[in-house]
């Protein structure tokens, strides 16, 4: 048992230092703009697409939430929480006809923990190349370009005591731009803690933290993300207990490298542990805003859908996941 708490401190040390230096990075990287918005000072943006149709629905507040594969993309201490075996894919379909694919499964090992692995794609399509020339049109052709980009990850989670567990991801990403390709190993780190009243849960998790990457001339980092959030049993809260119904609340604070705070709001519905409504909303985007979705549970199997707003100009972006456990 000491030898559980003294992990659990000092995975809650390792945390806090990671934290401090998601700070100093920001500081040292706009030391003269503390209110500026910091927008376009990181790559590999591909790594921002959550893929779980289940965590958009609720507007992204899906920190807290754990037990199945797919959480592993907000935060791997979720993966504690998997009993045996978890099968996540995802699928988003995502701007200017650019998809979005995802899988991810975790395996309990007993009091060995639960380990993971999990893989993002980015498929761009068919991109016609051109190069300024002296000819009529002004150019010639190249032939089609492809462009690639995708992460893959293995993790490991355990869970110390009945309310406390942890995890981490370390993530091999890939970026081939034509004119330059690049390669980098990141790191998810989370916790996440059940405070037991009401389903009160609290959560932490830094994404994305590497080392800096040179592309040409310049360096870039990719999209550091520190993130705190609470879910609540809201039914709980107002004293109704049921068998039937579930009422999830939650918030969620997103501290971005390339951009300044930002908060989300969101909830979901469960009837008869079978059908779920979920709806959330994002602020401080500049187009982004609110997000709706549902899911329908069957044995083992749940299938996800989760509709995001874009505002007018980019329109809306429609994601479909499904989860197997095992």
């Amino acid at each position: 048992m000491e030898k559980k708490y003294f992990i659990t401190v000092l995975i809650c040390f390792l945390i806090h230092i990671c934290s401090n230096q998601v700070d100093a990075q920001q500081r040292n990287d706009f030391p003269n703009f503390d209110n500026a918005e910091k927008v376009a000072q990181t790559g590999y943006q591909f790594l921002k697409i959550n893929p779980g149709a289940r965590g958009a629905g609720m507007g992204e507040t899906f920190i807290t939430l754990e037990g199945d594969a797919s959480v592993v993309y907000w935060n791997p201490a979720g993966l504690s929480s998997v009993k045996n075996i978890s099968v996540f894919a995802g699928y988003t379909s995502w701007f200017a006809d650019i998809k979005h694919q995802a899988f991810s499964a975790a395996m309990n090992l007993g009091d060995y923990g639960v380990v993971g692995i999990s893989a993002v794609n980015v498929d761009y399509g068919t991109i016609k190349g051109t190069v300024i020339s002296n000819s009529l049109l002004g150019y010639d052709d190249i032939g089609n370009l492809n462009i690639t980009e995708f992460a893959i990850g293995l993790s490991y989670a355990m869970r110390f005591t009945d309310s406390f567990g942890a995890g981490v991801t370390i993530k091999y990403c890939k970026q081939d731009l034509i004119a330059k390709n690049s390669s980098v190993l990141a790191f998810d780190i989370g916790t996440n803690y059940n405070t037991g009243w009401n389903d009160l849960k609290v959560a932490v998790s830094i994404q994305n933290f590497s080392k800096e990457i040179k592309y040409i001339d310049e360096n870039f980092v990719l999209p550091l993300t520190y993130r705190v959030g609470f879910s609540v049993d809201a039914l709980g809260l107002a004293n109704i207990n049921s068998d039937t119904h579930k009422l999830t609340i939650a918030l969620e604070g997103v501290n971005p490298r390339d951009y300044s705070e930002r908060v989300h709001l969101g909830g979901e519905y469960i009837f008869d542990n079978m059908l779920s409504l979920r709806a959330g909303y994002k602020f401080n985007y500049d187009v982004e805003s609110f997000s709706f979705g549902a899911g329908f549970k069957y044995n083992d199997a749940q299938i996800d859908y989760a509709y995001s707003d874009f505002g007018s100009l980019l329109g809306n972006v429609n994601r479909v996941s499904i989860v197997f456990n095992l």
